[in-house]
C-alpha cells in the first residue's frame, strides 16, 4: 500500500512539473464531473487519500456535475488558464460521449496526467439462462435481435450501454 501511495505521489508530481512547464504546484484541486458517492467522486477521494498519506497537499474537491461529464470538461477547457493544479477525473463514458459528439468539447483537448483506475465490464445472466457464453449470446442475437434484452447500470453513453445493429 505504501508503494502505491509513493508511486501516485511521484507520478503526479512529475506529471505536474511537465504539464505546467516548470510551474510549482503546491496543491491539487480535483474537478469531479458527477455527483457525490458516484464512481468519479470515489476515484478523486481515493487518489486524494493516497496523496495525503504520501505527504502531498491536495486542497479541495470541486463538484461540477451535469451533462454526463460535459459541464466539467467544458469548464476545464474554457477556463484552462486559471485551472493550474486542477485535475479532472475522467473515464470511459466521457471519452465515449466526446467521440459521439454528445457535448461540444473533446477529451483530446485535455492532457492525460495519470491513470489510477480501470473500467471493467461483465456480462451476467441468470443461473438458469440457456446462455452460457458470449458465443451463445451472439448466436441468439443474430437469430432475432428483438428477443435479446441488454441492460446496463452506468450513465447513458457509458461502456455498458450497447448499441446493437443488425447488418443483415
Amino acid at each position: 500500500k505504501q508503494w502505491y501511495q509513493r508511486r501516485v505521489r511521484d507520478f503526479m508530481l512529475s506529471s505536474f512539473s511537465v504539464a505546467n512547464a516548470g510551474q510549482v504546484v503546491n496543491k491539487i484541486h480535483f474537478l469531479i464531473p458527477g455527483g457525490p458517492g458516484g464512481g468519479w467522486d470515489g476515484t478523486a477521494r481515493g487518489t486524494g487519500e493516497a496523496l495525503t498519506k504520501s505527504g502531498f497537499n491536495w486542497q479541495c474537491i470541486i463538484k461540477y456535475a451535469g451533462g454526463g461529464g460535459g459541464k466539467a470538461i467544458g469548464y476545464l477547457i474554457e477556463n484552462a488558464k486559471s485551472n493550474h493544479g486542477t485535475l479532472m477525473v475522467n473515464s470511459t463514458p466521457i471519452i465515449i460521449r466526446s467521440l459521439t459528439n454528445v457535448f461540444p468539447h473533446n477529451f483530446r483537448d485535455l492532457t492525460l496526467v495519470a491513470g489510477t483506475i480501470g473500467d471493467y465490464a461483465a456480462l451476467v445472466v441468470r443461473s438458469d439462462s440457456p446462455l452460457k457464453s458470449v458465443k451463445d449470446l451472439v448466436k441468439k442475437y443474430k437469430e432475432n435481435p428483438r428477443k435479446v434484452s441488454i441492460g446496463g447500470v452506468s450513465v447513458p453513453g457509458g461502456m455498458d450501454h450497447f448499441s446493437c445493429r443488425n447488418d443483415n
